[in-house]
């Protein structure tokens, strides 16, 4: 069983430190103020020299991997020193003095891919019976992937929840989502994981809201021929440039792509964009704002058919008109015709 040895101090109150409060609880997750809080009174008041990790995951209603990354986030923080001493023993010692603020860079999605925990498969049927959550997580992840779970599969969904900090329900969103989708591979689903966490995304109101703008991206592409389940960054950026700052409607943005793929045989992105970016300048902001301009656009170009016929040189004379032409005269020849019809008629010549 793992253990940590207090370096505890002999005190009769739970001393929090102002600093804390104002500058690293805000920012924490509840489970690692929960955590730091727990022990601080502990270190404060309890006279043992060790404390099992198990007992105070129990006490928490955590899992004993939920208690170490909260313990490795505050002395990483450097609020606090939590050291390993052996394969299960560790040292804790609280600062009660500010530290000072350490320059992080931004985490990225390649720090963020490396630094996934390895979980042991013992560890992850420990889990499987002790948490109902997680249990049913892997059955509703395996009724939509359609398939059973392999060993992988459990600890990389797990690490969805231990290390990523996803709630269980977004996690349940994610799977349906990538499912939905035909993309089902199980490093697939933690790419679309990272991705959401690189981005804020951490309820499933968020995540919903993300799904249903990405949509807008891919009916776009479609309607522009495009048949790919993925976006680049360069097209992303061109679109939400129609969407924020043109202030365009999904509406107005189709429109434009159905008039690209009629007037070109390859529409791309860049050929809408004249086509919007014109729109914008001429302050469209709907449909019918649209239609004015075709309206406007088809009087000017009457209009200027009309003035380069008013001004085209006079008609050459036909080349027909100079032929010599006889003055029949019609009814002459009908009466001739009669009498010739009426002399074969009577037997004459």
């Amino acid at each position: 069983m793992a253990h940590i040895r207090l370096l505890a101090r002999e005190q009769t109150f739970v001393h929090v430190p102002y600093w804390f409060i104002m500058d690293y609880m805000p920012k924490a997750l509840n489970g690692h103020c929960k955590v730091y809080l727990y022990l601080l009174t502990l270190y404060t008041t309890s006279n043992e020299a060790q404390l099992p990790l198990e007992d105070v995951a129990t006490k928490l209603d955590m899992l004993y991997s939920e208690v170490i990354h909260a313990l490795q986030y505050w002395d990483n923080e450097g609020v606090l020193s939590f050291k390993s001493l052996s394969t299960d023993t560790f040292e804790l010692d609280f600062y009660l003095e500010k530290p000072v603020l350490k320059t992080k860079p931004p985490l990225s999605k390649t720090i963020i891919a490396q630094s996934r925990p390895e979980y042991r498969t013992e560890e992850i049927n420990l889990y499987i019976q002790e948490s109902p959550d997680i249990t049913q997580l892997f059955k509703i992840a395996e009724q939509y992937l359609g398939r059973l779970l392999t060993i992988t599969d459990q600890k990389i969904l797990f690490s969805l929840y231990d290390w990523l900090h996803m709630p269980f329900d977004l996690i349940e969103f994610l799977v349906e989502y990538c499912a939905s989708n035909n993309s089902t591979a199980i490093h697939y689903i933690e790419k679309v994981a990272i991705s959401w966490i690189d981005e804020g995304i951490t309820t499933v109101a968020k995540a919903k809201e993300k799904v249903a703008f990405d949509k807008k991206y891919f009916k776009i592409l479609s309607t522009l021929g495009s048949s790919k389940n993925n976006i680049t960054l360069a097209e992303k950026k061109c679109i939400d440039r129609w969407f924020i700052d043109y202030g365009l409607s999904i509406e107005i943005i189709l429109e434009a792509c159905k008039r690209a793929v009629m007037q070109t045989n390859k529409p791309s992105l860049n050929y809408v964009e004249s086509i919007l970016k014109s729109w914008y300048e001429a302050h469209v902001k709907t449909l019918d704002d649209v239609v004015l301009i075709d309206k406007a656009r088809e009087s000017k170009k009457q209009l200027a058919d009309q003035q380069a016929y008013a001004i085209k040189p006079a008609n050459k004379p036909n080349k027909f008109t100079n032929i010599y032409s006889h003055n029949w005269d019609f009814e002459e020849i009908e009466k001739l015709e009669r009498e010739y019809v009426q002399r074969k008629l009577n037997g004459g010549t």
